[in-house]
């Protein structure tokens, strides 16, 4: 059996202020906060913030 994935999706909070909002199936849904600007989000997500998180929350090795 596949193991479930982690879905982000990025929010506008603001024009300085954005979110990424992560889903978790069984879990809560968890904010990711501080982000300045949609590229910021995009780069956060395809860097090694979002690895570097996964592995603190225990979905990656």
């Amino acid at each position: 059996m596949a193991k479930a994935k982690v879905t982000f999706r990025i929010v506008r909070i603001a024009d300085d202020n954005w979110n990424i909002q992560a889903d978790y199936p069984g879990s809560e849904q968890r904010t990711i906060t501080g982000l300045t600007s949609k590229e910021d989000a995009n780069e956060w997500i395809n860097g090694e913030r979002k690895i570097a998180w996964l592995r603190s929350q225990g979905y990656a090795k």
